[in-house]
């Protein structure tokens, strides 16, 4: 078997090990399989080759029909895919290594070996088997917090997960009816339910909800992994499997400015990082919907490269929960209890210097500063993007709103932030931070490290004249505007929709206008009042019997609603594709 293939087939064994092993044991495994993770990444570099390997084809029922259901080999897209997860994957297990629970670091392999295998997947049915994998295992990753929210936000991930599998599943069977074949290429049949599975995961808008939901709801050494993994298998597959449109380049520059906007509202750290995925992730999606040769390269680079850095953003962020046991903005630079020791009143970023840097360094790779990785692929994508309109603009404004909302990170987070430090980073945590650092910088500054995995080659010189004044006038103009609006960025900024919305009728309308309004706030109330009291009828209430008396509308929220309309969405298109055979 392949080397490669031992970071796939290495979790069957060494999981439910880890489940049973003393405390002191399971550092010293978890350690050397961290070490093997970074040895197969760096193989990588040096131009290996898998070629194709099968397993499990000695079954006769698959051999009389031609199907492998565990069939591998190389893509061009897949080497620096695979390089991302193996090597973030790895420095996320030394992160949580002495603060993740046994269950969690056992899921995780899991989770890590899925990403690898929908890289390496040769045929639609192993890229499904792996896409399902990875469903279940970053779902239970949330699902092992076991707190309340926890539980409700991982049902939630695994609803929209699942939906994604099943509308993938639907893509695959039409295009076994028109093919013949399960080979993994360009759709021929059943576009939109690839679309629509593949755009589930890489968080297209509005499908993108479950991003915010799932990832602060997991452990924050969870949370690190989930940033590394999920939307960057889907933008994998926007790469692999869907062909290049203007759509999904539309779609990646509405997701960029879209998601950085909601961004700046947050005042959750891991939030506002989840919504930065979903923006960043917009950039590549952009890129590869392009599909020309350097616009791929830059897409799937800063798919690389993101990993890096948002895994750095999400250990930075876990820091302060670990350390001080918030991650709330308000509560770190306008604390509820005034401080009452030097140490209480300490700014963290001289607390904690270490995730200070981690989060320096996160905050400049991402707003695209020159000498930081992030500034190299945006420097490919912008390049590729020139004269692609709205595209173009859209990812240019996004890019200023990229710098001032981790403006807004690292000076309320940790410059302005005060809290008192009741655990020290472990020295794996602090391990993970400054490795992960090293590596936005080292790529920033020597990109042709990344070379070998580039699909198409394109150049790695990158740093004009041009290039370097245009990023660093975009991250300027990023900090000048957040020093405006400090003020104004410092209150919590909550969006509510009224329940009712009353009309005004204003003296300036005729009396004509004045009793036509009138008659439209009185239907409006009546109307309002009728809906309220049919609800109130039709909620259950214990020992009421009715008719009517069937469902319980106090415990249907918003959310709920969502899912079950978009699933109703996917029933719909799949009986009209079926019922059209």
């Amino acid at each position: 078997m392949n080397m490669m293939l031992w970071s796939v087939v290495a979790p069957v064994i060494v999981a439910p090990v880890l489940l049973f092993l003393a405390p002191k044991w399971r550092r010293a495994v978890m350690l050397v399989y961290v070490a093997g993770l970074l040895f197969l990444a760096f193989y990588l570099l040096t131009g290996a080759e898998l070629g194709h390997y099968s397993l499990l084809y000695n079954f006769e029922f698959l051999q009389e029909t031609g199907m492998t259901l565990f069939s591998f080999s190389e893509h061009p897209y897949s080497k620096i895919a695979a390089f991302g997860f193996l090597f973030v994957g790895a420095i996320g297990l030394l992160y949580g290594l002495n603060v993740s629970k046994p269950a969690e670091q056992a899921v995780s392999l899991g989770a890590i070996a899925s990403a690898v295998g929908v890289a390496f997947a040769d045929n639609f049915l192993t890229f499904l088997f792996f896409w399902e994998t990875l469903t279940l295992t970053t779902a239970a990753l949330v699902f092992l917090k076991k707190t309340p929210h926890a539980l409700r936000m991982a049902y939630r991930m695994l609803f929209f997960s699942l939906m994604s599998g099943f509308s993938l599943l639907v893509g695959i069977v039409l295009q076994y009816n028109a093919t013949g074949t399960f080979e993994l290429m360009y759709p021929e049949a059943g576009l939109f339910f690839f679309i629509l599975g593949i755009g589930i995961k890489t968080a297209f808008l509005p499908l993108h909800f479950w991003v915010p939901w799932g990832y602060p709801a997991a452990s924050f050494p969870c949370s690190a992994l989930l940033a590394a993994l999920c939307t960057k298998v889907g933008v994998y597959a926007v790469a692999r499997v869907l062909p290049p449109s203007d759509f999904i380049n539309t779609m990646g520059a509405c997701m960029a400015i879209f998601a950085v906007v909601m961004a700046l509202l947050q005042s959750d750290l891991r939030r506002l990082l989840s919504y930065h995925i979903i923006s960043q992730v917009g950039y590549m999606v952009a890129a590869v919907g392009l599909g020309s040769a350097i616009s791929v390269d830059g897409g799937l680079l800063h798919l690389v490269n993101h990993m890096i850095y948002k895994a750095l953003l999400f250990m930075s962020a876990g820091a302060l929960i670990f350390a001080v046991g918030t991650e709330d903005l308000h509560e770190l630079h306008n604390p509820a209890e005034k401080p009452k020791t030097a140490a209480d009143k300490a700014a963290l970023w001289k607390a904690m210097p270490v995730a200070f840097i981690g989060a320096l360094v996160g905050a400049l790779a991402i707003s695209g500063t020159p000498l930081f990785n992030g500034y190299v692929s945006k420097y490919l994508i912008k390049s590729a993007m020139h004269g692609t309109n709205p595209a173009e603009w859209l990812l240019m404004v996004a890019s200023v709103g990229t710098a001032l909302s981790f403006s807004k990170f690292v000076y309320f987070g940790f410059i302005k932030g005060r809290g008192k430090v009741q655990k020290k980073l472990t020295f794996s945590m602090q391990a993970a931070i400054v490795a992960l650092s090293a590596s936005c910088i080292i790529t920033g500054i020597w990109p042709q490290l990344l070379a070998p995995v580039l699909p198409h080659g394109t150049s790695l010189e990158v740093y004009s004249a041009e290039g370097i004044k245009t990023a660093l006038l975009l991250v300027a103009l990023g900090i000048v505007v957040f020093i405006l609006l400090a003020r104004t960025l410092e209150k919590e900024i909550k969006l509510t929709l009224p329940v009712e919305v009353r009309l005004v009728v204003k003296d300036t309308f005729s009396s004509t206008g004045q009793r036509a309004l009138k008659a439209l706030e009185s239907f409006r109330t009546s109307a309002y009042r009728s809906v309220f009291r049919f609800l109130q009828r039709m909620d259950y209430l214990p020992g009421k019997t009715g008719v009517s008396q069937f469902i319980n509308v106090a415990n249907i929220d918003f959310d709920v609603v969502l899912l079950m309309f978009m699933l109703g969405v996917v029933l719909v298109m799949f009986y009209l594709q079926f019922s059209a055979l």
